[in-house]
C-alpha cells in the first residue's frame, strides 16, 4: 500500500509514509515533510540521500523538489584528494543525517554538512584509512612560513653586520695628533685626527666615501656622517616615532653650531687610553681564563681517555679469563664460536635462556648446536637431543614431544634414544608413559639385554616386585642361553637394592649351584653379602668357595679376600684358621703334583 504524490508523463512518485498512508493515526513524525525551500532552516538536521559526486560537491537530496550541496570541506575532516574515495563511501542512494549551514531563499541553495561535530554521528569516512586532517595541512604551511620568515630575518642582519664591518676601518695615529669633537647629532664623544687629510698618518688607511651633508662647507669642527640608505631609513622613522611620544611642554635639545675644539693636549685624551688599557687587561685576563678552560677540558679529556682505556683492558682481561662465567647472550656467543662441538657450552647457553623463560630461544639454541656440532660427534649431539626432550617434556606438549623423538631417533642410535626417554618420562614421573614406552622397547629390542634390565629396574623402583619376577622369566625366553647366567645375577643385584633380598640370594643360591664355577658370581655374591648379610653367612659363603675345585690362581684370589675379612672383622683365631686352610689347600695340591 502506497500513496501517489504524483504522476506527470508517464513518471508517478510515490510515498510511504505513515501520515499520508493513515492520517487518522496520532504518531511521532521523525522526518518533517519537506515541499520547498520554505520548510529548511539554519541549523536543522535533515535526513536525506544522496544523489551524485561532483568535482563541486556532494549534492543532497532532501525532497523531490529540492537538492542540497555539501562541500567536500563539509563532508569528511580528513582531506581527501582523490575523489574516488567519496564515490566509494557515499554511493548514490545512501541515506544519512546533515546539518544546514545555510539558505539562500532567492537562488534556492542550500548548503549542508556531514562533519561529525555538526551531525552528532560518525564521520562518513573511516579513521582506519589513515588521511590527514585539514588543520594538520594549515599547520604545517604556518610553520614552514614561519621559519622561511625567520631565515630572511638573519639574512638581513647578516648583510647589515658585513657593511657596518666593511665601513669600520682602523686608524693609527698618535695620541698629539688627535683632536675631540663633539657631534651634536648623536651627542655622543668622537676621537678624530686633527690632521690634514694629505698627511702620512692617514694614508695607510683610507675610509669609504660617505654621503657629507652641504654644511659640510663651513669648517666649523662639526662633522656630520650620513650612513647607508637602510641605515637613514631607519634613523628617521626612530626619530618620527620620538618626536611623536615626546610631550608638548618637554624643552627642546641643546643645538650647537659650532665644534670645540682643544688643542694638543694629552690630558684630555689620558683618561680614554686609560680606559682601553684596562679593557685590553681585562680582555687578557679572559682569554687566559679561556686557555686555562681549554687547558683544563684537555686534561679532563685525557685523563677521560685513561679511563675508557682501563676499563677496555679490564673488559678484555674478563672476556680473556677461562674461569669467568658467562653472563649475557653475546658472552654465550663468543664460547660457542671458540669450542663449537663442546654439548657443554650449547647446553649452559640453553639453561641460560630457560632462567629467563625465554623457551624460544632455548629451542632455537639447539637447533643451532644440532646444525653446528660436526657429525663424527655423535655423544655431543646426543646430548643436545636429550637436552631438546628434556625441554619439551617440561615446556612444550605432548606433541612436540614426539616430534622431536622421532627426528632423534632418525638421527642417533634409536635404543639410545629410547633409553633416555624412558629416563626422562620416570624422573617427571609420568610413569604411564614411561611403561607404555617400555612396552614398546621390549617388542622392538628383545634382543637386548639392557632393556630387559632397565624395565625390573623401573618396576622394582615402583614396588611391582612380581610383575618383576614374571619379566625374568619373559627375558629368560627371549634372551640367548650364554646371557643368563648374566641376567639373573643383574636381576638379583637389583632386587638387593630395591626389592627383596631373601629373593635376591635364593636365585643366587639357584645360580652357583647349577654353575659353581662362576667366580665372578661368587665374587658378586661376596660383595653383597659383606655389605647386608651377617658375618655367619659370609663367613659359609667363603668355606664354600675355599672347598671348591678351581684353578689354583682363583683358588688364591679367595684365600686372599677370605684373610682380608677375618683380619678386619675377625680374630686372631679366626685369622690362624683361614692361614691352616690355606696351608692344608697348598699341600694337598703339592701331594698331587708328586703323585
Amino acid at each position: 500500500r502506497c500513496y501517489i504524490l504524483s504522476n506527470e508523463k508517464g513518471k508517478i512518485q510515490l510515498s510511504l509514509r505513515q501520515s499520508r498512508l493513515n492520517p487518522k493515526m496520532i504518531s511521532k513524525v521523525e522526518d518533517v515533510e519537506i515541499t520547498c525551500i520554505k520548510d529548511v532552516k539554519k541549523g536543522q538536521l535533515i535526513r536525506g540521500y544522496v544523489k551524485s559526486v561532483t568535482p563541486s560537491g556532494v549534492f543532497f537530496r532532501l525532497s523531490t523538489s529540492l537538492l542540497g550541496r555539501i562541500l567536500f570541506q563539509n563532508v569528511s575532516p580528513y582531506f581527501i584528494r582523490k575523489r574516488s574515495l567519496f564515490e566509494k563511501y557515499l554511493p548514490e542512494g545512501k541515506l544519512l543525517t546533515a546539518k544546514v549551514l545555510s539558505v539562500n531563499e532567492k537562488e534556492n541553495h542550500v548548503e549542508l554538512s556531514l562533519l561529525p561535530e555538526h551531525t552528532g554521528m560518525a564521520c562518513v569516512l573511516p579513521e582506519s584509512l589513515g588521511l590527514p586532517r585539514y588543520g594538520t595541512e594549515k599547520e604545517k604551511r604556518e610553520k614552514d612560513d614561519k621559519e622561511k620568515r625567520e631565515e630572511l630575518k638573519k639574512k638581513r642582519k647578516q648583510r647589515r653586520r658585513n657593511s657596518e664591518m666593511e665601513n669600520a676601518v682602523p686608524v693609527h695615529c698618535p695620541l698629539s695628533a688627535v683632536r675631540l669633537i663633539i657631534v651634536p647629532s648623536e651627542l655622543s664623544l668622537r676621537l678624530t685626527p686633527a690632521v690634514a687629510p694629505h698627511s702620512p698618518l692617514l694614508q695607510e688607511a683610507k675610509p669609504k666615501k660617505r654621503k657629507v651633508c652641504p654644511a659640510d662647507e663651513n669648517d666649523s669642527g662639526i662633522e656630520v656622517y650620513y650612513r647607508e640608505e637602510e641605515d637613514g631609513d631607519q634613523e628617521e622613522e626612530t626619530a618620527e616615532k620620538k618626536s611623536k611620544i615626546r610631550k608638548a611642554g618637554e624643552a627642546p635639545r641643546l643645538q650647537v653650531s659650532t665644534g670645540f675644539i682643544w688643542d694638543e693636549d694629552v690630558n684630555a685624551v689620558d683618561m680614554p687610553v686609560l680606559n682601553q688599557k684596562e679593557d685590553s687587561s681585562e680582555s687578557e685576563e679572559e682569554e687566559e681564563n679561556l686557555q686555562s678552560k681549554k687547558k683544563q677540558t684537555k686534561k679532563e679529556k685525557e685523563l677521560e681517555k685513561q679511563k675508557k682505556e682501563k676499563e677496555l683492558c679490564k673488559l678484555e682481561a674478563a672476556l680473556m679469563d677461562p674461569s669467568r662465567q658467562p653472563q649475557s647472550a653475546d658472552d654465550f656467543d663468543r664460547l660457542v664460536l671458540s669450542s663449537p662441538n663442546s654439548s657443554i657450552l650449547w647446553l649452559q647457553y640453553m639453561a641460560f635462556h630457560l632462567q629467563a623463560t625465554e623457551i624460544e630461544k632455548a629451542r632455537a639454541v639447539a637447533e643451532r648446536a644440532l646444525k653446528t656440532i660436526s657429525f663424527r660427534e655423535e655423544q655431543e649431539k646426543l646430548n643436545v637431543w636429550v637436552a631438546l626432550l628434556n625441554l619439551e617434556n617440561m615446556y612444550g606438549t605432548e606433541e612436540t614431544l614426539m616430534k622431536v623423538f622421532e627426528r632423534a631417533v632418525q638421527y642417533n642410535e634409536p635404543l639410545k634414544v629410547f633409553q633416555h626417554l624412558c629416563d626422562i618420562y620416570a624422573n617427571s614421573e609420568k610413569y604411564k608413559q614411561a611403561e607404555e614406552l617400555y612396552h614398546t622397547m621390549l617388542r622392538r629390542f628383545r634382543q637386548e639385554k639392557s632393556v630387559w634390565l632397565k624395565y625390573a629396574s623401573f618396576l622394582l623402583k615402583q614396588g611391582q616386585t612380581e610383575a618383576t619376577h614374571r619379566l625374568l622369566e619373559r627375558a629368560l625366553k627371549a634372551l640367548p642361553t650364554k646371557e643368563h647366567v648374566d641376567v639373573i645375577s643383574r636381576f638379583a643385584q637389583l632386587e638387593f637394592r630395591f626389592g627383596d633380598p631373601e629373593h635376591a640370594k635364593a636365585l643366587f643360591e639357584s645360580t652357583l649351584n647349577s654353575y659353581p664355577k662362576r667366580t665372578d658370581v661368587w665374587s658378586i655374591y661376596m660383595d653383597i653379602m659383606i655389605k647386608q648379610g651377617s658375618q655367619k653367612e659370609i663367613r659359609d659363603i667363603f668355606e664354600r668357595v675355599i672347598h671348591l675345585n678351581l684353578a689354583p690362581k682363583k683358588m688364591k684370589f679367595f684365600f686372599k679376600r677370605y684373610l682380608d675379612y677375618e683380619k678386619k672383622h675377625g680374630t686372631a683365631e679366626t685369622v690362624m684358621t683361614v692361614k691352616a686352610a690355606a696351608l692344608e689347600y697348598v699341600e694337598a695340591k703339592s701331594s698331587l703334583a708328586d703323585t
